[in-house]
């Protein structure tokens, strides 16, 4: 008896190693994802961003629309209800319809320094796959310090097939207030292309107040690799 006991520790054994083995190491399923992301250098199109906050039991839609404008590695030009946002790395300039000039860094929040891509994840977060299966890898992030304080993990799913992260799994400190976002994807000119998110999470109104953020992003007639001018993205400041 004692000889089958073994032997049936040995194969869970095996099995637990086969399987661990099996589990994709984060940086591969990010590379393969960012291979898919470099396909496109630039785009530019129309866009609707659509925000609600929950504060106090109550909610209001604040609706943005224009034109937006991308050039990698770390470019981003927005057009929205005649303002202009220029943002590169983690400085935002904003430009109003009356002239008026800002200029915002932002802190505590995704170090973009490597440029808008996949790359901002194993810069930003310690990671480890958690989960794979024919259809997806799940791999859990841990905010390196200084990186989104109110939050404690972000899981990442990725689409095997197509090699795109889908979705993000949000777990604030607050977890009454965790969140999901869903990314949308459109086949455009052969390319796997990004064209907006929808979903929930949270921001910080006042040090340590969180509140509740629908948030919704939608693209379209997006136009991929014309070549668009560095001045486009030159706020003149």
């Amino acid at each position: 008896m004692r000889k089958y006991g073994a032997a049936i520790l040995c194969f869970i054994l095996l099995a637990a190693t086969a399987w661990a083995a099996a589990l994709p190491e984060p940086e591969q399923v990010i590379e393969r994802f960012d291979r898919q992301f470099s396909r496109f250098q630039d785009a530019f199109g129309d866009i609707t961003l659509d925000a609600a906050l929950h504060l106090f039991g109550c909610s209001g839609n604040q609706r943005f629309a224009g034109k937006a404008y991308f050039k990698a590695p770390d470019k981003i030009r927005a057009e929205l209800n005649g303002t202009t946002y220029f943002a590169r790395a983690n400085d935002i300039r904003k430009i109003e319809s009356n002239g008026k000039r800002w200029y915002v860094k932002l802190i505590n929040a995704l170090d973009f320094h490597p440029g808008f891509n996949p790359r901002l994840i194993p810069f930003n977060f310690k990671l480890k796959t958690i989960s794979a299966s024919s259809e997806e890898v799940v791999i859990a992030g841990w905010p390196k310090p200084s990186v989104l304080k109110n939050v404690k993990q972000v899981n990442f799913h990725f689409d095997k097939q197509r090699d795109l992260l889908t979705k993000l799994d949000i777990i604030l400190v607050n977890e009454r207030l965790n969140g999901v976002i869903d990314i949308d994807y459109e086949l455009i000119d052969g390319v796997w292309t990004p064209t907006g998110f929808k979903g929930r999470s949270a921001i910080e109104l006042r040090p340590g107040i969180l509140v509740g953020l629908d948030i919704s992003l939608k693209g379209s007639n997006i136009v991929l690799n014309q070549g668009i001018s560095d001045e486009v993205f030159n706020p003149g400041f």
